[in-house]
């Protein structure tokens, strides 16, 4: 979206500076295009929004609204999910570390995907405590698809602990494994995705006399994304088209035979997918200075605020003139308000700039403001852009009574 002075000083006046901007519409344009595309093939796949990539309860409800699940990792998370109006039996409990409402969440019908022996053993016990209730479970599988690292989540199903978990839910006569879960980052090619269905589907036929109820292979496909970021990977960037192609249709193809009823949900995880590109960002020049030839432009925010992704790439901005006297910059460096050198936001700019001038970061959705710590500032606002663009707070700016409430004066 390109923004206008008069639009972005009406925001500064409403809201303040620096400041989230959340796109409702093309949000949900989005979601809905990721969704027909996925179900085209598999009509019983199924959406599970991920928690972390960007908990803001505003969003979340649209995604609740949409029909979607909830994926959380932890028992904050899971309390906002809940807090929303979600039957647990809508709430995937995934993660390495998990929080005792995942327990309650198994006793509530939920789902709760194991990632450890040890969690196995937990789970068994809560079984054997709870005699009277039928529990279900599944398990996340760690799993090899060619990618270049150890991923050190799931259960290794290429060792005898896949074997052991199975057998200790087995002899629990009122556990059962309902499916099977992964998730692997930093392989988000179309190959990879072709090796992860392989690989799970096999999986699947090895420990299920029957298809299980789901199979939920988490996420990593890229966003759509504006041209300038996408030129920044080193490969091509699929289509929703084209990761469907890779996903779905090879589980249409297996279950063909398989009942409606009887064929398994097919789960995706979606995070940045979903939410990337459609929270923007913005910051005011509150500096410009030379040292030793280099030039530093210091903003009101930090890059804690537009995520780790400006560690690795550059992200699309805006500069809006605010009318001030502007000077000719060459390969200026945007830098943050914290005391930290690598508190950079942006390399390489050229052109004018002046002190009062707003830049919009792109693409500020997933990992940004549910990563920025209380360090030196408090975070910011967030502000929903519904139709007409007509604004509303989904997210107060922070104070620092809010930082230091935990604190003993």
């Amino acid at each position: 979206m390109k923004y206008d002075i008069e639009y972005i000083r009406e925001l500064k006046k409403l809201y303040g500076t620096p400041l989230y901007l959340f796109r409702k519409m093309d949000f949900i344009d989005n979601y809905k295009s990721f969704m027909r595309c996925m179900e085209y093939e598999y009509p019983k796949h199924k959406i599970a929004y991920s928690y972390k990539t960007n908990y803001t309860p505003a969003i979340c409800k649209i995604v609740r609204e949409l029909g979607g699940y909830a994926e959380v990792v932890s028992d904050m998370e899971y309390w906002v999910a809940k807090r929303l109006g979600y039957d647990d039996s809508m709430i995937i409990y995934n993660g390495p570390y998990k929080g005792i409402s995942s327990l309650q969440h198994i006793l509530n019908g939920g789902i709760v995907n194991i990632d450890n022996l040890e969690e196995v053993r937990k789970v068994c016990d809560l079984a054997n405590i709870n005699r009277d209730a039928i529990l279900k479970v599944g398990l996340r599988v760690n799993i090899d698809i060619g990618q270049k690292f150890t991923s050190r989540f799931g259960i290794d199903a290429n060792s005898d602990d896949i074997d052991i978990a199975f057998k200790l839910i087995s002899v629990t006569k009122n556990l059962s494994v309902a499916g099977l879960h992964c998730h692997i980052g930093q392989s988000r090619t179309i190959q990879a995705w072709k090796n992860r269905i392989n690989v799970m589907l096999k999986l699947a036929d090895k420990y299920f006399s029957n298809p299980p109820e789901y199979i939920d292979i988490g996420s990593g496909m890229y966003a759509k994304m504006n041209p300038y970021l996408a030129k920044q990977f080193a490969e091509d960037i699929p289509t929703y088209e084209e990761y469907s192609e890779a996903i779905t249709k090879p589980f249409a193809e297996h279950y063909k035979n398989i009942s409606s009823e009887k064929k398994p949900i097919l789960f995706t995880e979606p995070g940045t997918t979903l939410i990337n590109s459609y929270v923007d960002f913005i910051g005011s020049v509150d500096s410009i200075k030379y040292i030793k030839g280099n030039l530093y432009v210091t903003l009101n925010c930090s890059k804690d605020n537009i995520g780790d992704i400006c560690k690795t790439k550059q992200l699309p901005i805006q500069v809006i003139s605010a009318g001030n006297l502007p000077i000719e910059c060459k390969d200026a460096k945007f830098v943050g308000y914290t005391c930290l050198e690598h508190d950079v936001l942006y390399q390489g700019f050229s052109g004018q700039l002046a002190v009062g001038d707003f830049i919009i970061f792109e693409n500020v959705g997933g990992y940004s403001n549910v990563s920025k710590p209380p360090f030196i500032n408090p975070n910011c606002g967030m502000v929903e852009l519904g139709a007409d663009y007509e604004t509303r707070v989904i997210k107060r700016k922070e104070t620092s009574e809010d930082v230091f409430i935990t604190y003993t004066f």
